[in-house]
């Protein structure tokens, strides 16, 4: 298959994905406590919307040098989005209930899931393009996929320390360095 549909569809899901995260915010009482929790719920939308982004900004990255796909890289993508369309209902689980470890757990196993997926569909494109990427990309992606899964045992002991992975792992893309590798940024 042409690599061009792959990624329309992509597109499309994720672009659906944001869209439904947006009309989950709601405008609480314009008092105190109010505002308080709507920050709240902001700044889990943040978290959720920049994991998104990172998810397709690096997807669209990794499918550059490749010219087609196969059925074992259209699969891998599913699976990637399947899970990244259960964000929004992490999103919403830990934004209602944020002081239950429970919440930070679904919240951890969505993320978890998508990073997962996300590192075997780089590896696919690896392997389907012959381009090489740097061994500090694999690295984030295996660690990034170990701390979400690190946060749902550790919810247990705290849930401001599963919060803190959530926060870090997509940080840590906007603050580490990038390659460049033929005039292109990675």
């Amino acid at each position: 298959m042409k690599k061009e549909r792959f990624e329309a569809i992509t597109d499309a899901v994720m672009a659906i994905i944001i869209t439904i995260m947006a009309l989950e915010i709601e405008l609480p009482s314009l008092n105190e406590e109010g505002i308080n929790e709507f920050m709240v719920q902001i700044g889990i939308y943040i978290v959720s919307y920049a994991f998104i982004a990172i998810l397709w900004i690096n997807h669209h990255n990794i499918f550059k040098y490749v010219k087609m796909v196969d059925h074992t890289t259209l699969w891998f993508n599913f699976l990637l989005l399947f899970s990244t369309s259960l964000i929004p209902l992490a999103t919403r689980t830990i934004d209602e209930s944020f002081y239950d470890n429970k919440s930070h757990i679904i919240f951890a196993l969505v993320f978890g899931s998508a990073t997962l997926f996300y590192f075997l569909l780089d590896e696919r494109a690896i392997k389907l393009s012959g381009n090489k990427h740097t061994a500090d990309t694999r690295k984030m992606n295996i660690v990034a996929t170990i701390l979400f899964m690190l946060a749902v045992p550790l919810s247990y002991v705290s849930i401001y320390i599963s919060s803190a992975i959530f926060v870090l792992v997509p940080t840590a893309y906007f603050l580490l360095p990038r390659k460049q590798i033929k005039d292109e940024i990675i």
